[in-house]
């Protein structure tokens, strides 16, 4: 009996390894800030590097988990950075809360959660929750934030059914200078 052995086409195997060795690159650095005391400088980002930033992210964790986001707008959460005591500094500082859902069935959360779960920890994040539920309602959910540049994941099956969300929240954020 012969096997068979299907191969992609080479170009395709080129453009998937240097779209992971840049999202890897890219992602854990875009935010890196080797100093990381109280009065260490903010890292610097647009709103818009931000948002395109957060977007290639779930992309990213998507395009691992085999889903496909929804086409459906997207709507980024931009808030103001708050100190430790209430303050507000005038250099319009923010944090982005960015999300997007993908119609998943229920069978497959606990599978496209674990997927998740693995590449957060193969690029270095640090697991902070991971929960998955056998049969009924699916739960699942896995929440990991990265080491140096303390951005955070978050991937969660959703109240409806058959839906997953999928969620970046940035540090707080430093526009450029203007």
């Amino acid at each position: 009996m012969a096997t068979l052995l299907i191969r992609p086409h080479p170009v395709i195997c080129a453009r998937r390894l240097v779209a992971a060795a840049l999202m890897a690159v890219t992602l854990g650095a875009c935010m890196s800030n080797p100093d990381t005391g109280k009065d260490a400088p903010l890292p610097v980002k647009s709103r818009e590097d931000a948002q395109s930033w957060a977007r290639q992210l779930t992309e990213h964790l998507a395009q691992a988990a085999g889903i496909q986001i929804n086409d459906e707008p997207v709507r980024p959460v931009f808030t103001s950075c708050v100190g430790k005591n209430g303050e507000l500094a005038p250099d319009d500082r923010f944090n982005l809360g960015y999300a997007v859902h993908s119609n998943v069935p229920n069978a497959q959360h606990n599978e496209a959660i674990r997927k998740i779960r693995d590449l957060l920890k193969n690029e270095g994040l640090k697991i902070i929750d991971y929960r998955e539920t056998a049969g009924g309602q699916p739960s699942a959910t896995v929440v990991a934030r990265h080491p140096s540049s303390n951005y955070l994941v978050d991937v969660s099956s959703t109240a409806g059914n058959d839906r997953m969300v999928l969620g970046v929240d940035t540090p707080c954020l430093k526009p450029p200078p203007q």
